[in-house]
């Protein structure tokens, strides 16, 4: 092999190498907002879900990303959790997230950037319809896989739904009051989501629900509250 020949050989390896470090992995901005179900058929308050789509060939950590609804409220993805290529990741909802009416979901990165949001959408029919991603359009149609299979209710105090687990150590104390929900439920610092008790009110959705969210901050948003544990249904359905 003459000089030449060597020198030529060593650019192309050196071209190879440089090809294959430059290969990219799937970029947060591959995830995609597939589905939404904004009105379930059974248990509103703790079976809605939002469904997310990984349709590149390599894997994306999507701990700490968030969800965000019109309402400027958010819930945020388990630290830890990877989508892998050509999955879906499906989170539930708590509790009653999204409107019924001209609902939109923002997807963002961990560290704040916008990957994905969807269109206006509305959905009054309470069935197992949902909307569901084609392309660049959204249909209303039925989806089982992304349906949570929920038990009727019974009388026996049932786990939390929350992706972070109520303390039940902590009730029976007091906390600051860092968010509310809606008009019976609020966040409260280093406990969790707490429903009130004995109270239902009308959904985000309509005049009254904002009403008595609104009323809620009014009366304890930044102040701190004694939770007092129900004497009958220490968990919320």
């Amino acid at each position: 092999m003459t000089k030449n020949q060597r020198i030529l050989l060593g650019i192309a390896l050196t071209l190879l190498l440089s090809i294959a470090l430059a290969t990219p992995s799937a970029s947060s901005t591959e995830i995609i907002l597939y589905a939404f179900d904004q009105k379930p058929a059974l248990y509103e308050s703790c079976t809605e879900g939002v469904t997310l789509n990984n349709p590149s060939n390599a894997s994306v950590e999507i701990g700490n990303w968030t969800l965000e609804n019109a309402d400027g409220e958010r819930e945020t993805v388990p630290e830890g959790t990877t989508l892998n290529p050509d999955a879906y990741y499906v989170y539930y909802l708590p509790y009653q997230w999204l409107n019924n009416k001209n609902e939109t979901i923002t997807l963002k990165d961990s560290e704040g950037k916008e990957v994905d949001r969807t269109p206006l959408l509305s959905d009054t029919k309470d069935d197992n319809r949902c909307w569901v991603r084609n392309d660049s359009e959204w249909i209303f149609e039925v989806r089982d896989e992304f349906v949570k299979q929920t038990p009727e209710p019974s009388t026996t105090p049932k786990p939390s739904l929350s992706p972070a687990p109520i303390d039940l150590s902590k009730l029976a104390e007091s906390g600051i009051v860092t968010t509310v929900i809606d008009g019976d439920t609020i966040e409260v610092e280093d406990v969790g989501r707490i429903r009130f008790a004995d109270i239902n009110t009308p959904e985000l959705d309509t005049e009254e629900g904002k009403a008595a969210k609104e009323y809620v901050k009014g009366l304890c948003e930044g102040k701190v509250v004694y939770l007092d544990i129900d004497d009958i249904h220490i968990i919320d359905q």
